[in-house]
């Protein structure tokens, strides 16, 4: 009877333990994966921020560029609205290269394509301010910018849809953890459900046992 007990008992304490290792387990997954995943969100959502305000940066650049060639600025207030334009990119750049997700490489990539902008761009002020305007020069310079712009934006444009992309892997992640974690919560308390069994049953017959 006694040997009963004792199994019993031993029974009830290594389920309670397996039970309490579960839960603990289930939490600990929860608690990195909401870790990771906030994280990674955090990175994606920096991303396509940056993707977007890229592709109107540049947009923005190459009208910039089409207003001083149409005279529409004079050159004081084009130069200082593109030096504003030029900072504004190069500090997105380099925040998009601070990033762990490829953003390095697509802001290699983009950066080669703005210096290449940013060469057309000093032709296109040479042509301009010459005492004599060379206009074959200027559109030449021009059209390669624009071309160049169109290049940068559709870059921009795949960063953002490979953050959109991400983004959407990221929640199918979070919903696999948490329906593990769940099914491990789902087993700890039939485990504890178990356990109350089995020390119930040991308390009935310790109760039955003669004294």
């Amino acid at each position: 009877m006694k040997f009963g007990i004792r199994t019993l008992s031993a029974m009830a304490a290594i389920l309670a333990l397996i039970a309490a290792g579960l839960s603990y387990w289930a939490g600990d997954q929860i608690s990195l994966a909401g870790k990771k995943g906030g994280d990674a969100r955090e990175a994606t959502f920096q991303s396509y921020r940056i993707a977007q305000s890229l592709k109107s940066l540049a947009a923005g650049y190459e009208l910039t560029m089409n207003e001083f060639y149409s005279t529409v600025l004079e050159f004081p207030a084009y130069q200082k609205k593109s030096a504003a334009q030029k900072t504004a990119i190069e500090r997105e750049l380099a925040a998009l290269a601070a990033l762990q997700e490829g953003g390095a490489a697509t802001a290699a990539e983009l950066t080669r394509l703005y210096k290449e902008m940013d060469s057309f761009r000093l032709g296109l002020e040479g042509a301009m301010t010459s005492a004599d305007k060379d206009w074959d020069r200027a559109r030449e310079a021009l059209f390669k910018l624009n071309v160049l712009s169109v290049q940068a934006i559709h870059q921009a444009d795949l960063l953002g849809q490979g953050a959109g992309e991400r983004a959407t892997a990221l929640d199918m992640g979070w919903q696999t953890h948490q329906s593990q974690a769940l099914l491990l919560l789902r087993i700890a308390a039939i485990l504890s459900v178990v356990t109350g069994s089995v020390m119930l049953a040991g308390a009935l017959r310790l109760g039955r046992a003669p004294e």
